[in-house]
């Protein structure tokens, strides 16, 4: 018999702030992170950066820091806050019945590192020549350089930090990979093979080399003058390219009855998880509804995805539709990037995190700058001011830039 799995933690940082409740309020009150950041040599880009962030707060060994990259900084900062949000304390022969899995990728390198390196690698053509930069660029880096920025180095640091002996992974599926973490995460407990995972993502591209990353494939809202923080549309007819933000969210997944007797506070129960290639949205969606064995009509509210390119939203809005194909009844939708940014490998936890707190409040927070749909839809997305409303059922979703689509269904806890 399969296990259920419930939420009983949550963990967000953003730009908005340190913990879930200041993510939460923010998208309540409309309130965006973004704004405009000085790079240097006249650059100033769009992005959503957490301010004033001291990772030594999360970290017990403060000699990790340096082979910690501001991406892991985030993801063990998250992690910490949701252990500590779920009250958990784990006794020494439980650990190896609790395991973490992280949705990452490749994280970008800081210019200042790689100065030195570069310098010592051009060529007398004053280009750079990597067969110089293997001879002697490379011996300008600090040894143990590459540790900084493997994919798998959230995942170590959390296991290192909680001292989890369990199941442990690094799923690197692009903007999907934290809400696929939390879905693979999902799978593990309800099978029995662990009690307990840390599941979510982190990512940091408010930066040269990651910023410059979506410029060369021209995703990103340019600033126009106006507030920055009205820019970034996502699901909007005026939405033109994403912002870029910073972020990590992790969740504490957890057997149903070991959370019962620890009396642990629970914020949703998840039941459904889908999963298919990068333009699979509607099998995505169709297979999460499949797994939670509720009908279309059961779904009461939507955190979209609303990566706020016209492709993406366009083929997002279409497997919704399908939802709501021959009904009469209408079917909430949100996003929240416009307050958060784009956070990457990290936005698809995050948005889980809005929707797990929206079950709990009953209460399906606004799409920040939304006025007018791409075209005329079948569903109808909240703006403006939160709408208080019985939400039984929800649905995330995580699509966009050649990812997988995931999709991933909770509901508000029943007793049998």
């Amino acid at each position: 018999m399969k296990k259920r799995v419930v939420i009983t933690g949550l963990g967000a940082v953003t730009a908005l702030g340190e913990g879930a409740e200041p993510l939460w309020d923010a998208v309540l009150a409309n309130r965006s992170g973004i704004g405009v950041l000085d790079l240097g040599a006249g650059w100033k880009p769009l992005g959503a950066v957490l301010k004033n962030f001291d990772g030594e707060k999360y970290v017990v060994q403060k000699k990790s820091l340096k082979v910690m990259a501001r991406d892991i900084q985030l993801a063990v900062a998250a992690a910490s806050l949701a252990v500590r949000d779920s009250n958990l304390e784990v006794p020494a022969a439980a650990r190896d019945r609790f395991g973490v899995i992280v949705g990452c990728g490749v994280l970008n390198h800081e210019l200042e590192e790689l100065a030195p390196s570069i310098q010592n690698a051009v060529g007398p053509n004053g280009k750079v020549d990597l067969k110089k930069f293997g001879e002697d660029g490379i011996s300008s880096l600090f040894p143990l350089w590459l540790l900084k920025y493997l994919p798998n180095m959230p995942a170590c640091h959390i296991s290192i930090l909680f001292d989890l002996q369990g199941p442990n992974n690094t799923l690197t599926t692009g903007a999907s990979s934290g809400l696929q973490a939390v879905g693979e995460a999902f799978r593990i407990i309800q099978r029995g093979s662990a009690d307990l995972m840390l599941a979510g993502g982190a990512e940091s591209k408010v930066n040269p080399v990651g910023l410059t990353q979506y410029e060369i494939l021209g995703v990103l809202s340019q600033p126009s003058g106006a507030d920055p923080s009205t820019v970034y549309r996502p699901l909007d007819a005026e939405g033109k390219g994403f912002v870029a933000g910073e972020g990590a969210g992790f969740l504490l997944l957890e057997e149903l009855e070991h959370a019962r007797k620890r009396k642990a506070k629970i914020y949703a129960e998840i039941t459904g998880f889908g999963s298919s290639s990068n333009r699979g949205r509607k099998t995505a969606v169709e297979a999460a509804l499949h797994d939670a064995a509720i009908l279309p009509k059961a779904l009461n509210y939507v955190q979209a995805s609303g990566l706020g390119l016209e492709e993406e939203d366009l083929l997002e809005a279409d497997a919704l539709e399908g939802l709501v194909n021959g009904s009469a009844r209408e079917l909430s939708v949100s996003g929240s990037k416009a307050v958060t940014g784009f956070t990457g490998f990290a936005s698809g936890a995050l948005d889980l995190i809005l929707s797990s707190l929206a079950l709990k409040h009953q209460t399906i927070p606004p799409t920040l700058n939304f006025k007018k749909p791409r075209r005329p839809w079948k569903f109808s997305v909240v703006c403006d001011k939160p709408l208080k409303v019985k939400i039984e059922n929800a649905l995330t979703n995580a699509f966009g830039l050649n990812s997988p689509s995931v999709s991933v269904v909770t509901r508000t806890v029943k007793e049998s």
